[in-house]
């Protein structure tokens, strides 16, 4: 009976079941714990713009200044260790922030399907400011392209149940490893707890996921000064399929994930203080099972200030 029961608890460790929500970047260039991960060892890449007008970067009490403007290539590394029926899990991030090339090209996409171009004509192309200003004082700065290494969070999950129905249980510590002036880390330990589920049903698959974030800031923290609330709540729920037909399109899989996250801030700006919607796009294929490429961007709330493009590599057992 034990064995049996140790047994379900590691079935998810062998098979590929929910995939791992992608960071979600409303609140701020990821300063604060990455979600749940799936405790597979997996390296990522991805590419994110990021933008908020600037006709739109002061609050109307003028008491905050905010830019956010530049594109970034983010290193992910998960790395596991099995621990009994539980896994440790190592997220290393490093990134690499410039104000990259990326505008024009934006910019032509919107002006393609007809949509507005939010703003960019109002600045210079290709440029890399962020700051944030709260009564003066600088929270964050940074105009210097260069690498950073972001806080570091330590995971501990337990999976539950079997592949075509089951969950995952944890929380997690982030360490702070990042620099608090460039927006690389929150300059305090935080936490969060979360849980997971899905189920399968032939080809469609559902799956949900929910998290607390807490935050801690040392007492000298510029954060606290734009932070009115020092916990919030993510989710994520979605669905997808996996095609099982002979040929190319026949191996394609897609997954469609909504994405809510509260927001900590209390700045008097609507990108910053209300809570952001995003929709993360991931496509798979059975020819290659441990790749994921995929986007995500905003939902239609226009909170998000982003758009991102990933992909993933797993590594060791599916």
């Amino acid at each position: 009976m034990r064995l049996r029961l140790v047994g379900l608890l590691m079935a998810p460790l062998l098979l590929c079941s929910q995939e791992t929500p992608r960071p979600n970047r409303v609140t701020w260039l990821q300063v604060f714990p990455e979600p749940l991960p799936q405790g597979l060892p997996e390296l990522g890449l991805d590419f994110s713009s990021q933008y908020l007008r600037p006709d739109r970067a002061q609050s109307p009490d003028g008491r905050t200044v905010a830019r956010l403007d530049g594109e970034e290539w983010m290193f992910t590394a998960d790395l596991p260790w099995k621990l009994g029926p539980a896994i440790l899990n190592l997220r290393l991030r490093a990134v690499h922030r410039s104000g990259g090339i990326g505008d024009r090209a934006i910019e032509g996409f919107h002006a393609l399907l007809g949509l507005p171009e939010g703003g960019r004509a109002l600045v210079a192309r290709d440029r890399l400011d962020y700051h944030l200003e709260r009564d003066g004082a600088v929270v964050g700065h940074l105009t210097r392209p260069g690498f950073a290494l972001m806080d570091t969070d330590l995971a501990c999950l337990l999976p539950l149940g079997t592949h075509d129905a089951g969950g995952r249980l944890g929380g997690s510590l982030q360490l702070p490893t990042g620099r608090r002036g460039d927006f690389s880390g929150s300059g305090g330990v935080d936490g969060m707890v979360g849980a997971a589920g899905w189920r399968r049903s032939g080809i469609w698959r559902m799956h949900g996921q929910m998290e607390q974030v807490f935050i801690g800031l040392p007492s000298d923290s510029p954060y606290r000064r734009v932070l009115g609330r020092r916990t919030f709540t993510r989710a994520w729920i979605g669905g997808g399929f996996q095609g099982q037909a002979p040929g190319f399109w026949g191996g394609l899989a897609l997954d469609l994930t909504l994405a809510f996250a509260g927001s900590p801030y209390a700045v008097g700006l609507s990108r910053v203080d209300k809570p952001g919607l995003q929709q993360h796009w991931t496509l798979t294929h059975r020819a290659l099972p441990r790749w994921r490429f995929g986007f995500t961007e905003e939902a239609g709330s226009y909170l998000s200030p982003d758009i991102t493009i990933f992909v993933s590599r797993r590594f060791g057992s599916r």
